[in-house]
């Protein structure tokens, strides 16, 4: 990820509703990542997961599954 370089300027043409998840115990991607990923998508929401690293954890599937039913719930 560090090799593709800054991506923010193409992050602001992102036009459809996007829910950006992080982890706030992520490793690789550190928690600042996901708030400025979400800061740069114009109306970007940002759910951050407590507990959760830079996996998918199956205790935490209901919860990804409801963020993500919910967001597009709301975007349709």
């Amino acid at each position: 990820m560090v090799k593709s370089g800054d991506r923010t300027a193409e992050l602001r043409n992102i036009s459809a509703p996007t829910l950006v998840i992080h982890g706030d115990r992520d490793r690789m991607v550190h928690p600042s990542g996901g708030r400025a990923t979400a800061g740069a998508i114009p109306k970007a929401r940002l759910r951050t997961i407590a507990g959760m690293g830079h996996d998918l954890p199956p205790g935490l599937v209901a919860t990804l599954v409801e963020l993500i039913a919910e967001h597009c719930d709301q975007s349709a």
